[in-house]
């Protein structure tokens, strides 16, 4: 596996190098409208995928009960989390596991706070939580890098700190791990504060939609995606991908590849979910976002070309999400600019045709499934969440150009956390 360990100048040089094609590549399917048969050629392989996900039927994964449960190591990076420390840690020591095959660590990565106060307090309710302190180095991977050589589990947890687990969470994941392909396991995410205003109501609406687009294109052979809070992966598998890469900003989005080029599988689990807080304001959902963005798009650029090696299906599957939710944002602004200064017409349109219907059927499938909506509260929620993702575009735009004029790395920066779940455990449900 290739060292993602890259100084910035070559990623800045990736940066702009793809961002002077997609230009070059738009442009010249406005000067030259013979080369458009391309664009019809791509919408043609990109329709075809878009409906074989769509239409599939996923199956459910089996779920045994195991004869020797393995030892869980459960992980939680907690630096400042004195606002939600208490109920995790309560939670977990509720989950239905035997106590004797679980080894639960919360990582005080230098905090400030009340933290480490609250995690003394804690030792004494549960003497066999294990915190491990150390300077803040690395972000969120380094946190995890630093305490795994201390773990003794077969199967690593890692929780965000303002997570909520259901009791039977373990019951329901870890026996995914009796198949051998399987090296990581991502349970579907619910929005614990979704009812305190629009933005966390989408949210809830987004978790639903990814779940439902996770599911399908598994069904179809293609890829899945961790996503931080509630992903469980094999010891074994982490070791062989020398644990979690320290030069990203988005550890679970980077571990994906790291385990599929190790010949690894990830499973989606839709039946049981874990529960995290959502941003209520629009500036920390900016931040939040740009550096989910800026870390899913570095990916590619660290193991290209790599990454498409897996075999064409995956490749299909993985071409088409990198293009429409990285590429085409970026290539609408040369779009546009032919379009107004040339009145021509717009050569993306069939792509954003192909990402608009991908995005309404997994929204309204997915609000359908996992909250229930119903005719006309199905319709407006749709409605709601369509207008709420536009926001990825002009995300992904300043971005990908920060990528290409940035002189050091972004820092990885902590989503703050108030507390929510403390007042909303009784909302948890084993669903």
């Amino acid at each position: 596996m290739r060292n993602t360990h890259q100084p910035i100048s070559t990623r800045r040089f990736q940066a702009t190098l793809v961002v002077l094609l997609i230009w070059v590549v738009v442009s010249l399917l406005h000067w030259r409208p013979e080369t458009r048969w391309f664009m019809v050629g791509l919408t043609a392989v990109f329709s075809i995928q878009t409906i074989r996900m769509l239409m599939a039927k996923p199956a459910a994964p089996v779920i045994t009960r195991l004869a020797e449960p393995p030892k869980v190591s459960i992980l939680v990076p907690a630096k400042n989390e004195s606002a939600v420390l208490s109920a995790l840690v309560y939670n977990l020591y509720q989950l239905d596991y035997p106590s004797d095959r679980l080894d639960i660590w919360i990582i005080d990565d230098g905090s400030t706070d009340a933290t480490p106060e609250i995690l003394r307090q804690l030792q004494t309710q549960f003497p066999t939580l294990q915190v491990y302190s150390r300077e803040s180095q690395g972000g969120k991977s380094g946190a995890l890098n630093a305490v795994f050589p201390h773990t003794q589990g077969e199967i690593i947890l890692i929780c965000d700190a303002d997570a909520l687990l259901p009791g039977n969470f373990l019951q329901q994941t870890v026996p995914l791990f009796q198949k051998p392909s399987i090296g990581a396991v991502q349970v579907r995410k619910a929005i614990i504060n979704a009812d305190i205003n629009f933005l966390t109501r989408c949210q809830q609406m987004e978790m639903c939609c990814d779940s439902f687009l996770q599911t399908h294109r598994l069904a179809i052979g293609g890829m899945s995606e961790l996503r931080g809070n509630g992903m469980l992966v094999r010891r074994d598998i982490l070791e062989k991908c020398q644990g979690w890469n320290e030069n990203t900003i988005t550890d679970d989005l980077d571990l994906c590849f790291r385990i599929y080029l190790a010949g690894a599988e990830i499973e989606f689990l839709p039946t049981t979910s874990i529960q995290e807080e959502g941003v209520n304001n629009w500036k920390n959902l900016w931040f939040q976002r740009r550096r989910w963005a800026e870390g899913g798009y570095q990916r590619y650029l660290d193991y290209f070309p790599q990454i498409f090696t897996l075999g064409w299906v995956k490749e299909i599957d993985l071409i088409l999400f990198f293009l429409l939710q990285f590429l085409l944002p970026i290539g609408l602004v040369p779009d546009l600019l032919w379009t107004i200064f040339y009145r021509d017409t717009p050569v993306l349109l069939p792509l954003q045709t192909i990402l608009s219907i991908i995005l309404t059927v997994a929204f309204m499938a997915g609000l359908y499934q996992y909250q229930n909506l119903r005719r006309l509260s199905l319709i407006w929620a749709t409605i709601q969440g369509s207008i709420y993702m536009v926001h990825w575009i002009p995300v992904m735009i300043v971005t990908t150009f920060k990528m290409c004029v940035q002189s050091r790395r972004s820092p990885w920066v902590k989503t703050e956390h108030m507390g929510c779940n403390n007042t909303n455990n009784k909302g948890l449900s084993n669903g």
